[in-house]
């Protein structure tokens, strides 16, 4: 599909074509990462000392663009351009997107994004789909709701677009064999000791008093002091969950009701209620988008068919926390790409 046909799509959709910038302050996105990009960034520093990367994800530089331009208001854009990251195959990718900032109305503008995918699917030279709808949000709530320590289900929420080590996670919480009671025991024997020192003094770069209260936390206001074998198995189970989107608040409300999890779905809780459109097969997919960690609410894809192998035409999905979480403002939007290898 060309580039030219797939502008002409997004402009006669609202979108406003927008130029990025090639580089970007380190900050941005390691801020928004926790410095887990720092390796795979092309990166150099300038003569203050301050370090820029090539942009590795142009929706960092969007969002960074929309900051700066000092409003709130609802903003439609599109953008397109090459992305650097040290992890693929060839170092340069390239990017389309299109994105709603300021989107207050979040089911009005999710469907929104989602119906002008639909549309580029339609000028491309594939005649059939799947589109697959999520929820972070969903699974967030969800996991709030089971018995586990709350340090725990934060942990759960915050890596679940880090499929290896949350997959390590479930399996720690499976059982209770890294819990001794000895060695508890004898722990505690051993802060009860400390608590009489200075409190001040550092050890590898944390005072002893933050050393103490992470050890309160864990052995006496948010223990775990067992195995939770059924809440990993409610985790691994709703995962599991795809059915037509037409059926799910109905599978999704009985899933809920049958671990008394007090979750209750409306019937058009989704952007999308039909499960058949022509040509398009549409489904909810609990398990799908994990690898962009910056998603907070609903997620999309759209998957064809190419060559007997399925494949990731388009995918999108809501990030209301990532203009907050790059500066002070509080403006929510939702947004997605188009996999130009596969076109």
């Amino acid at each position: 599909m060309k580039l030219k046909n797939i502008s002409n799509i997004l402009k006669s959709s609202g979108f406003k074509n927008i130029e990025l910038d090639n580089i970007i302050e380190s900050k941005y996105i390691l801020k928004r990462s926790g410095g887990n990009l720092s390796q795979y960034l092309f990166s150099f520093f300038d003569k203050n000392n301050n370090e820029w990367s090539l942009i590795s994800d142009l929706s960092i530089a969007s969002v960074k663009k929309y900051i700066q331009s000092k409003t709130n208001k609802r903003t439609k854009w599109f953008y397109s351009g090459e992305a650097y990251k040290k992890i693929n195959k060839s170092p340069i990718v390239k990017q389309v997107g299109w994105e709603i900032f300021g989107s207050y109305n979040k089911i009005k503008d999710d469907n929104e994004i989602i119906q002008t995918s639909l549309k580029l699917f339609k000028k491309s030279n594939f005649k059939k789909c799947q589109l697959n709808i999520s929820n972070i949000e969903l699974f967030s709530v969800l996991v709030n709701k089971l018995s586990l320590p709350v340090r725990w289900r934060e942990k759960i929420k915050r890596h679940f677009s880090r499929k290896q080590y949350f997959d390590e996670l479930l399996k720690k919480l499976s059982d209770d064999k890294d819990i001794n009671q000895k060695n508890v025991k004898a722990d505690k024997r051993r802060v009860e000791k400390l608590r009489k020192n200075d409190l001040n003094k550092v050890y590898s770069g944390r005072d002893l008093s933050d050393i103490i209260k992470r050890f309160d936390l864990k052995n006496y206001k948010d223990v775990r002091d067992s195995s939770y074998k059924r809440d990993i198995k409610i985790i691994k189970e709703y995962l599991k969950i795809s059915c037509p989107i037409d059926k799910a608040p109905k599978i999704l409300n009985n899933f809920f009701y049958k671990y008394n999890l007090n979750i209750f779905l409306s019937p058009d809780y989704f952007p999308v209620q039909k499960s058949n459109i022509k040509n398009v097969k549409i489904l909810f997919t609990s398990n799908i988008n994990r690898s962009v960690e910056y998603y907070t609410g609903m997620t999309f894809n759209i998957t064809i068919n190419k060559k007997g192998k399925n494949g990731i035409l388009i995918s999108g999905g809501r990030f209301d926390d990532l203009i907050r979480n790059l500066s002070n403002k509080n403006v929510p939007a939702v947004g997605a790409a188009l996999n130009s290898e596969i076109t």
